[in-house]
């Protein structure tokens, strides 16, 4: 009798089974498959290696016989009685859970109210008594037999939390290199801050840009959620700084020459079709988008579809990324204020006391100067000194090699630094870098010490091959954004920007006229230059901010005072240009009435001579 076990291993029925179970069915199967003749000899040898008596060997062997089915090989004692539960029956109670969007005990006691009411139930023999309920219909007998938990939970909740209990599709960064996928996405901190002129604590929000490959987060922004004065609505991200990051990280960092796959989503994190468009035309569509689909689909006929909502899996390696910055914000003595993960179920209980200190504190200080209320200790960190720490730490993270990132080792990103007795850990690539003498001079006494790549060295090490767009293509893109117009004054053109700089924002334009109109956009993820555009929205160019410089900063104050000379010699340039036939005349006038000085002073001294010579007699 032939018999495959691969074919029984892929069928729903075998596979709902008990680890165990399974494991003896497939040993009996082998173990049977094998019986020959004389068979009760043979049977004798099956029950030795699996440890029973020839009774059971030869009762499992006439079973399965008979059978024609592994079903015959199952030890009911280890599983539910399934002997009378017809699939109709057992269909009829899977559709029943189906029905309670919570439990299936419930689903059970409606199987007995039907049961002992008389209704008809499919699969049940027809003439059964209704005055007891048999041993299959129990129900530690059908929960063996409930829906999977993907079927629950498609039904109960939707197909995109039915996902995690199906197959996943697994990928690797094996083969890739930098820039060829940028994620984007927006975080909300798990910690609250307090705003200059904001009487309530904020939740800081940050926009950022994660390198696939590297699992280098490389660009960043933060701004808290504030309080629109006028309208009393939070005001958070919008698309406005989604664009201002993509514009930044095409220019300021780059693109692979083989093309690059913007990776956003459908909320905050997204890019219109019309600036995709744009970064096509502008990089021979080298650069594309690519968005995560929208689920929300119902999982059956009569279901109604969810909220379209994008998937996060997306994303994963940022999803995992932001989770670890989460657990480095956690800091309660760095970080006052915790709030939760979600203030609806975790949020700390002394965050309402924290609140009410704020408030209190903020009432009190109201009448006081401003130099003394910035003195003030508050129960949450400021703003900005926030944000400065969560870049610390995001870099901190970027620069860490203790990871087990994901096709690491398969990709090669290694290296071996020297332990060298005396001097310490040395770089590797420090010491490729020396001649040959000195490199094995080193190798000769130094320990080789193996380690993994931090994400930051192997994202500075690829973005050296990538392009960046230039200037006029990222102003091609920053003109989608509103412009404000402003004047030259002084050589200088000033504006304020509260989202970028508690301090008047200024840049250098010597090379224009005072009272020049342009229009101006200031990148926030690059404010250290203005683009300015003519009244027709032509690109006029770029200016460079003009420092302000701390007085203890000496030798930032010697560098601003030598740009501060070169602009004004530049200024000097035409002038001088202009004034060169005034200064000719004035040197011949200098040159001739230093002639008629000499010339008297020669006559002069003649008249001297003479009147000497004519004394000479005397």
């Amino acid at each position: 009798m032939s018999i495959s076990i691969a074919h029984i291993t892929d069928q729903a029925d075998f596979l709902r089974l008990p680890t165990e179970t399974r494991v003896e069915v497939e040993r009996w199967m082998r173990e049977l498959a094998g019986v020959g003749k004389p068979v009760q000899r043979s049977l004798a040898g099956v029950a030795a290696r699996l440890g029973v008596s020839p009774a059971t060997a030869r009762r499992k062997w006439d079973s399965w016989r008979k059978a024609q089915d592994w079903r015959a090989l199952v030890d009911r004692r280890a599983v539910p009685q399934e002997r009378g539960l017809a699939p109709e029956l057992i269909e009829h109670w899977k559709t029943l859970c189906h029905q309670n969007a919570r439990k299936c005990k419930p689903a059970h006691r409606v199987l007995v109210r039907q049961f002992f009411a008389g209704e008809p139930i499919p699969g049940l023999p027809p003439g059964l008594p209704r005055s007891a309920m048999p041993r299959g219909l129990s129900y530690a007998n059908l929960i063996e037999h409930r829906p999977t938990d993907f079927e629950l939970r498609a039904s109960r909740i939707g197909r995109m939390a039915a996902a995690d209990c199906r197959p996943k599709i697994f990928t690797t960064r094996v083969g890739m290199e930098v820039g060829q996928r940028y994620v984007f996405d927006d975080m909300w901190h798990d910690f609250a801050v307090v705003v200059m002129g904001q009487r309530s604590p904020s939740r800081l929000l940050q926009l950022h840009a994660h390198d696939l490959y590297s699992g280098c987060q490389f660009a960043r922004g933060m701004k808290p959620r504030i309080k629109d004065e006028d309208t009393g609505k939070s005001v958070g991200l919008n698309q406005d700084e989604m664009l201002f990051l993509v514009a930044h990280v095409l220019s300021a960092h780059g693109y692979h020459p083989r093309g690059t796959v913007l990776m956003v989503e459908h909320g905050t994190a997204a890019i219109s079709e019309d600036l995709e468009q744009r970064i096509s035309d502008l990089t021979g569509a080298l650069v594309t988008v690519d968005r995560s689909g929208i689920h929300g689909a119902s999982a059956f006929a009569g279901q109604y579809a969810g909220r379209g909502k994008g998937n996060f899996r997306f994303k994963a390696s940022l999803e995992s990324l932001g989770n670890l910055i989460h657990n480095e914000t956690a800091d309660l003595v760095a970080f006052p204020g915790q709030t939760g993960s979600n203030s609806r179920l975790n949020a700390p209980e002394e965050l309402h006391g924290r609140t009410r200190k704020l408030d209190l504190l903020e009432r009190a200080m109201a009448s006081l100067p401003v130099a003394i209320r910035e003195e003030f200790r508050r129960p949450f960190l400021e703003a900005r000194k926030a944000m400065a720490l969560v870049e610390e730490i995001m870099e901190r993270i970027n620069q860490r090699t203790d990871h087990a990132l994901e096709g690491w080792l398969e990709a090669g990103l290694t290296e071996v630094d020297y332990e060298v007795p005396g001097v310490g850990l040395i770089s590797g690539a420090k010491v490729m870098v020396l001649d040959a003498a000195r490199r094995a001079a080193i190798e000769a006494v130094a320990v080789p010490v193996a380690r993994r790549l931090s994400p930051r060295e192997v994202y500075d090490i690829g973005s050296r091959q990538l392009r960046r767009m230039r200037p006029e293509q990222m102003a091609s893109l920053l003109c989608l954004r509103a412009m404000r117009t402003v004047t030259v004054r002084n050589h200088l053109i000033e504006l304020e920007d509260a989202a970028i700089s508690p301090s008047p924002l200024r840049y250098l334009a010597h090379h224009f006229r005072d009272g020049d109109e342009f229009g101006v956009v200031i990148n926030p993820f690059g404010p250290q230059e203005a683009h300015l555009f003519d009244a027709r929205g032509g690109w006029v160019g770029t200016v460079k901010a003009w420092q302000t410089v701390s007085q203890l900063d000496t030798d930032g104050l010697h560098r601003q005072m030598g740009a501060a000379a070169r602009v004004e010699s530049e200024l000097l340039t035409p002038l001088a240009k202009r004034g060169a036939k005034l200064t000719r005349e004035r040197m011949a006038d200098a040159e001739h009435n230093a002639g008629l000085i000499g010339r008297e002073r020669v006559e002069a001294e003649d008249d001297e001579a003479t009147a000497r010579a004519a004394l000479k007699g005397f």
